[in-house]
């Protein structure tokens, strides 16, 4: 029996794509969750106090004319530091025994 190259191609075709079936039907890859996100202050503040925040710190990177990465790198530290001086300010210190 002689075959053909087009015969051949079209059998390869056909067992790639029946081993690639199951493969193609796994679940998609989820991201774990942020390591930091328990501890993450700006997170767990109210919207209205983040807001706040997030406009200080967008108005601190206009005056210093940051754009692009490095801008969004100064504006997440900035947040990350606000919300944790913030949430320094308004805790309650613990009573001595």
């Amino acid at each position: 029996m002689v075959f053909t190259a087009r015969a051949v191609a079209a059998a390869a075709v056909i067992v790639a794509l029946t081993a690639a079936g199951p493969a193609s039907s796994q679940p998609a890859l989820t991201l774990p969750a942020r390591p930091d996100a328990a501890t993450d202050k700006f997170a767990t503040m109210d919207k209205p106090a983040r807001r706040a925040i997030s406009v200080a710190c967008s108005k601190e990177a206009d005056d210093q004319g940051l754009k692009g990465k490095p801008r969004g790198k100064f504006r997440s530290a900035c947040k990350r530091d606000k919300a944790a001086a913030a949430a320094a300010s308004t805790a309650v210190p613990d009573k001595p025994k």
